[in-house]
């Protein structure tokens, strides 16, 4: 089954990015005449067709509508909340009216939060402690990104690619280093090529340890919550070891990657297990704990749900895919993940059923996962190799020794919350005439809004916590 997962429009022509057999693709729309055909046609998510072609409308007022409209999925009838004028409305925060009936209430919250979250706005309508139903908005984190790397070259724009969501920085470098290795012709080593996986699964699985720990936090499960805040510095400082740099950034680099001259190759193979022992003596004792206190389980189970359908209907990616029981990801059969073996899902079914429970199990889940598979392919690196330069070569100087090849060019990188997708339009020069940049939040985005409904209040910040989406990656 596939996915139309990205759309744009390029100098006119219309683009769509579909998933098709774990492979991301590119095809020319010739069937749409303007933006607004993209908002009829329901395979369209339109949350991906408003944050592709959105324009700020101002205020939103819907209070005129019944609530059973607003939340229709028959976009016909539902123009009104789009835009009639044939313009279709962005997704960004203006000012919000939303109907709610008698008896219930509307209930705000954002953008300002507590703590160091970032700005989004929130708009429950709650009856009693039930929510009826959420509309989120964002656009506080307006960075102008894509305007930024308009016109500049690869040494310019790879910094930025580090910021468009920085808790991804490995994962959006290497997506734009596939692009600009396409562009310039430029053969990446199977050495390289294996070791960035290695640095996308490494921030993945810190990530996932600190996600854990924020959801133990919520069900006030703090033994779990104080391993995972303290050892994810573990998987931190395995990046750091390897590159010199917690987050990764500027290790990666189009046809080569950046390592820690500091140390030497062996201590840099050494190095993987000891994030195996802290991981194995330290984190996953207490995480196997927490999956087996059947109050914890109760508190997660039933709350928060997603269905397949809501996931196939909306075009849900990644992680929230998964959790859900369908086995999207990019990493199946690709080259630079040799032996890459996707979760037992459907033979697992009870734990990926699309509750909060399934996203807790599938973040403990993709840990093994990605620290089995970086085991076994562990003697398949030639660190020394990679340690004296010897594979970094065809990366060096490339803009002053390549000649640049213009035109459309697209890569998708499977990223810890699911497919990154960048694609960049290029001039006789190797620079930036359009892009298209689509995180997989600005699709998930509306996983949340559906997963609450009908949950109570107060399980709002565990189903938030539990999806951990990026603001930034929308808001660029």
């Amino acid at each position: 089954m596939e996915k139309i997962t990205g759309i744009t429009n390029f100098d006119g022509v219309y683009h769509q990015f579909v998933i098709r057999d774990q492979k991301m693709i590119r095809e020319e729309v010739v069937s749409k005449k303007s933006n607004i055909d993209f908002l009829l046609d329901p395979k369209y998510p339109v949350w991906l067709v408003r944050h592709a072609f959105g324009q700020d409308m101002g205020l939103e007022d819907y209070s005129d509508l019944k609530e059973e409209d607003y939340l229709s999925d028959n976009r016909g009838k539902n123009l009104s909340l789009h835009q009639k004028t044939g313009i279709v409305r962005d997704l960004a925060y203006h000012g919000l009216h939303v109907p709610f009936l008698e008896g219930t209430y509307s209930h705000a919250v954002g953008p300002i939060h507590a703590g160091i979250i970032e700005p989004g706005h929130f708009r429950f309508i709650v009856e009693g402690e039930d929510i009826r139903h959420l509309t989120i908005r964002l656009g506080f984190q307006y960075r102008g990104i894509r305007e930024k790397i308009l016109g500049k070259s690869m040494s310019a724009v790879m910094p930025f690619s580090e910021t468009i969501s920085g808790d991804t920085s490995v994962g959006y470098a290497v997506t734009f280093s596939k692009i600009y290795e396409e562009m310039y012709g430029i053969e990446v080593s199977q050495n390289v090529a294996l070791f960035r996986s290695f640095l996308i699964e490494l921030e993945r699985i810190a990530v996932h340890i600190g996600d854990l720990g924020g959801i133990s936090e919520d069900i006030g499960y703090y033994s779990l919550y104080g391993v995972c805040v303290t050892d994810r510095g573990a998987a931190l400082g395995l990046m750091e070891t390897w590159t010199g740099n917690r987050f990764g950034k500027t290790a990666v680099r189009p046809g080569r990657v950046r390592v820690n001259k500091r140390i030497t190759a062996k201590q840099a193979k050494d190095a993987f297990f000891n994030l195996k022992k802290v991981y194995f003596k330290r984190v996953r004792p207490q995480i196997l704990r927490a999956l087996s206190v059947s109050t914890l389980k109760e508190r997660m189970q039933g709350c928060g749900f997603i269905s397949e359908l809501d996931v196939q209907k909306n075009g849900f990616l990644g992680m929230v895919a998964r959790m859900a029981g369908v086995n999207d990801d990019l990493r199946i059969n690709h080259p630079d993940y040799p032996g890459w073996t996707p979760l037992p899902l459907q033979e697992e079914h009870h734990h990926y059923n699309g509750d909060v429970w399934a996203r807790m199990y599938i973040r403990y889940a993709e840990i093994e996962q990605s620290l089995s598979w970086m085991e076994s392919h562990l003697e398949e690196i030639n660190w020394e190799s990679l340690w004296s330069d010897t594979d970094n070569q065809s990366g060096n100087q490339i803009e002053k020794n390549k000649k640049p090849n213009p035109g459309i060019y697209t890569a998708a990188v499977e990223a810890w919350r699911g497919p990154l997708l960048v694609s960049l339009d290029f001039d006789s020069e190797g620079l930036i005439k359009n892009s298209y940049i689509r995180d997989p939040s600005v699709l998930n985005w509306h996983a949340l809004e559906l997963a609450v409904r009908g949950e109570q209040v107060g399980d709002f910040p565990l189903n938030n916590k539990s999806f951990n989406l990026s603001y930034v990656g929308f808001d660029l």
